[in-house]
């Protein structure tokens, strides 16, 4: 689940709304990856059902910065080898 906004707005605003259809998508699926971006900073969610559904924020990675642009590339390679993932 991806919730993209304007590179001038700060990704966190873009979390109430990921996370509101993300929950949602929990109903059909025991876990769920979310991503929010700007364009320049990339926020991971990682939310799994249970008696009460939690989620979990990764750190907030900038496309800028050479050390996290190689770790979000790694995380998108990550993501691509999941045996689900289309």
């Amino acid at each position: 689940m991806i919730e993209t906004k304007n590179s001038a707005v700060e990704v966190g605003e873009g979390l109430p709304q990921l996370l509101t259809y993300a929950f949602k998508s929990l109903d059909q699926q025991p876990s769920v990856w979310g991503l929010a971006t700007n364009g320049l900073r990339y926020q991971l969610v990682y939310l799994r059902r249970d008696v009460q559904p939690i989620y979990q924020l990764m750190p907030l990675l900038n496309l800028n910065e050479s050390p996290d642009a190689i770790e979000l590339l790694q995380v998108f390679k990550a993501i691509c080898k999941l045996p689900n993932f289309q």
